[in-house]
């Protein structure tokens, strides 16, 4: 398959296709893509709170239930109020009082504070906000993608971002959307040379999720092949600033700066593998392998999770190797990096737990999946018919309270 955009993009990036494109139609791109992607999810939502207005069902004991303003906006706004909800929620109203709170980070849960003053309701806000900056992070990957890959394209990456399974998140009180918009902005920034933008959205995506420290390795690639002097890597010291900043908060509010790195272990079973990526890579393959077997003898759901789990890792490093080769190093090192991130701290008994909704931020994923499916209509409308189907599953399992991701 050859496409004239792609084999561009394997030269360094010229930050005129970034910078300079028409005014009218790069607006245009951005508004479509935010309907786009704010449309769909909306429309996901709004189907799943009618199922549950017109089917009645009963949540099991000890689920959340928020008040919002009437018994409308109740059942709307609850209907992914779910699992990590309870903790975001719980932070933005009372502050960290428990290690376990340190595992999600404080820039999500403080703007939620802060627009719940204006929407009188924090779920609201969160909710919202998810939203919101969903639709940011759809506009900004249009913007990285329509020069590398032209408007057809672009329209997809964002068409993928809409359909992932695990997009629900973008109705929901998680950080994903937030993290998404800012990571997806500091590459862009980089893009278009402008460091010190890159560098302070990359410390924002840094104190919204840990793994956001995974920006440094590609922003570095991106401003050496535009400034190639060692000064122009001083905004990259805010990403680093800003995990020292939450690790002294957590200093003065827990007491212990070190929760920062141990709530994912003490309380949610990650644990750094003995040899780091390598050892979470082989408990991630000897737990699939086992699982799938475990799951064909006994049908066993753990193993079965396993397995489809492995399997995931593996189309994802594939199509990181895709966007390495055909987009761009950067994007490849980014998307590697961050991979390398998650497979380091495996879980105890599913090594790749949440890699569903991990993937959703790694967006350097959906430009290869774009690259790949752009002269394969068959393909493409499979994948996203796929997509569709299986979100519309997920969705309406995460709002009856089943663990998705």
């Amino acid at each position: 398959m050859a496409i004239a955009p792609v084999a561009r993009a394997r030269r360094p990036p010229d930050v005129a296709r970034w910078s300079t494109l028409e005014g009218g139609p790069r607006r245009r791109g951005a508004a479509r893509a935010f309907r786009t992607l704010v449309g769909i999810r909306a429309a996901y939502w709004a189907g799943i709170a009618f199922v549950f207005m017109a089917y009645p069902y009963r949540l099991p004991a000890g689920t959340p239930h928020y008040a919002v303003f009437e018994w409308r906006t109740d059942l709307l706004f609850n209907v992914f109020a779910r699992w990590d909800t309870v903790w975001f929620l719980r932070i933005a109203g009372d502050g960290y009082r428990t290690a376990k709170e340190a595992a999600f980070l404080p820039l999500y849960p403080l703007l939620v504070h802060v627009f719940g003053y204006v929407t009188r309701s924090p779920l609201v806000a969160g909710v919202l906000l998810s939203l919101a900056a969903g639709g940011a992070a759809a506009v900004v990957l249009d913007k990285i993608a329509r020069p590398l890959i032209g408007e057809r394209g672009a329209r997809d990456v964002v068409l993928y971002l809409a359909l992932f399974p695990l997009s629900f998140v973008f109705t929901a009180v998680y950080s994903e959307g937030l993290f998404l918009a800012l990571s997806a902005a500091a590459f862009l920034a980089a893009l278009r040379d402008r460091p010190w933008l890159a560098g302070i959205a990359g410390a924002l995506a840094v104190a919204t999720r840990l793994i956001g420290i995974a920006l440094l390795p590609a922003l570095a690639v991106l401003i050496w092949n535009r400034r190639r002097s060692l000064v122009t890597f001083a905004p990259l010291l805010l990403l680093p600033a800003a995990l020292g900043l939450v690790a002294g908060y957590f200093q003065w509010r827990l007491g212990d700066a070190g929760v920062l790195f141990s709530a994912q272990h003490h309380f949610f079973g990650r644990e750094l593998a003995t040899l780091g990526p390598l050892g979470g890579i082989w408990d991630a393959a000897s737990s699939g392998v086992s699982g799938a077997v475990d799951a064909l003898r006994t049908g066993d759901p753990a193993g079965t999770l396993n397995a489809f789990y492995f399997l995931l890792l593996l189309a994802a490093l594939a199509l990181t190797w895709i966007a390495w080769r055909s987009l761009g190093p950067a994007l490849g090192i980014y998307s590697l990096t961050y991979l390398t991130v998650v497979v380091s701290v495996p879980g105890k008994n599913l090594p790749l737990v949440s890699l569903p909704r991990f993937l959703l931020a790694d967006f350097p994923l959906l430009l290869a999946l774009a690259t790949v499916t752009l002269d394969r209509p068959r393909e493409r409308q499979i994948l996203m018919v796929s997509f569709a189907a299986i979100g519309a599953l997920a969705a309406f399992g995460f709002a009856r309270n089943a663990w998705i991701a």
